[in-house]
């Protein structure tokens, strides 16, 4: 766009929307804390040991790492996730497939209902001047329904690897986390799952500082990037060991988004879209809102989320229940991520990571994931419009 003079230099420093890059990075700091205190390897151990049958794994893990993807945002717990899940599946003889798909398709529907869940929420966030308690009490309903969904669907379509089928613990599943980091079965017991709980206390701490500034109004990329400097403080961990786990990769794409963004909009392709959007999202909140969602899920599978948040956020406020219209769009571009593998980053991070062991094929996922965006839209779209009707607009 700058090198075409489309956009200006100047312009496209301007174009860059900050906060959104100062939010993401503030809440990358805090989660990459948690990583290096042993939070989630604990929390997907403790979650096999709990397990007594194959079923009740499979809905312990939908829902842990769904609720822990709105807070830690679903690309991270995929990417934690899936090496654990790989050697509990082996160590208990379970069929990891459907284990697998659980994190995937469950983080996405879980980081549905929270501006920390996924780069999309933030966004939506940032532009729409959501409140963090207000995103969360009007879509957690979605993401809950839909995290039930997960598992009855994942049920439904492997029954008989999942049903019938109790758990025999041969080995302390602590053992686990060890194992698929190399470690030898003498230094097991001892190292697995390591956790450091004065950082882990200090983590809580931070995330508590968080939700009580957000509750108290002050503004995201404010208290996002102050507690991230905050922890870097007193985490006392060496800086470079967090920096490492930041995803440089995803701020730089944000900010060469928005330069391209701000390029359509300067060639006139923005106002073109937004006129021939409005001519079919004219009408009943209800329309509205089944069009919004039927646009977002082909705009997301089609540019993925990111891009169609930034090329549908022009037309939201000009909604006269734009309010609704935001958190249809944050809802439903995230949901979308679950219709193919390539429809979200998260679906790319598992199936990359367990490809060494087991394969996944581009239907076997395909099939079960139609399944599931269709349900969950169509669960979003009722409680959206069921909240609209009690609360208005």
């Amino acid at each position: 766009m700058v090198l075409a003079r489309v956009v200006p230099l100047p312009e496209a420093y301007q174009a860059i929307n900050w906060d959104t890059l100062i939010f993401l990075l503030g809440m990358m700091i805090l989660v990459a804390h948690f990583q290096v205190a042993g939070f989630f390897d604990w929390a997907a151990v403790s979650v096999s040991r709990v397990a007594r049958t194959r079923f009740q794994l499979l809905a312990l893990l939908v829902f842990t790492s769904g609720i822990l993807a709105a807070f830690f945002v679903n690309d991270t717990i995929c990417l934690v996730f899936t090496p654990i899940v790989l050697a509990v599946t082996q160590r208990l003889k379970v069929p990891p497939v459907p284990y697998l798909l659980a994190v995937a398709l469950s983080s996405n529907v879980g980081s549905a209902m929270s501006v920390t869940g996924n780069p999309q929420n933030a966004l939506v966030g940032v532009s729409a001047h959501i409140s963090f308690l207000g995103f969360l009490a009007h879509l957690a309903p979605i993401s809950l329904i839909g995290l039930a969904l997960i598992a009855a669907i994942l049920t439904a379509f492997y029954a008989r690897e999942i049903l019938h089928h109790p758990i025999h613990h041969e080995r302390k599943l602590a053992q686990v986390v060890a194992q698929q980091k190399g470690e030898t079965d003498r230094e097991t017991a001892r190292l697995a799952p390591k956790i450091d709980r004065v950082l882990m206390a200090k983590c809580a701490l931070a995330a508590l500082l968080v939700i009580v500034l957000w509750a108290l109004g002050y503004s995201f990329p404010l208290v996002a990037i102050s507690v991230g400097a905050f922890i870097l403080v007193i985490g006392r961990v060496r800086a470079q060991n967090i920096y490492q786990r930041l995803d440089w990769e995803l701020l730089l794409f944000f900010a060469s988004l928005f330069v391209i963004i701000r390029g359509f909009e300067a060639s006139g392709a923005v106002d073109y879209l937004i006129a021939e959007f409005h001519r079919g999202l004219e009408g009943h909140f209800l329309t509205q809102l089944f069009a919004t969602s039927g646009v977002m899920l082909a705009l997301a599978n089609l540019v993925s989320n990111v891009p169609a948040v930034l090329l549908f956020r022009p037309l939201v406020a000009s909604f006269p229940n734009s309010h609704f219209m935001w958190l249809a769009v944050a809802v439903t571009s995230t949901l979308a991520g679950n219709a193919t593998p390539i429809s979200s980053v998260a679906n790319l991070i598992v199936l990359q990571q367990a490809g060494k062991e087991v394969r996944i094929s581009f239907w076997e996922f395909a099939r079960v994931g139609i399944v599931i965006t269709i349900a969950t839209t169509l669960v979003a779209i009722a409680v959206l419009a069921l909240e609209h009707h009690f609360l208005g607009g």
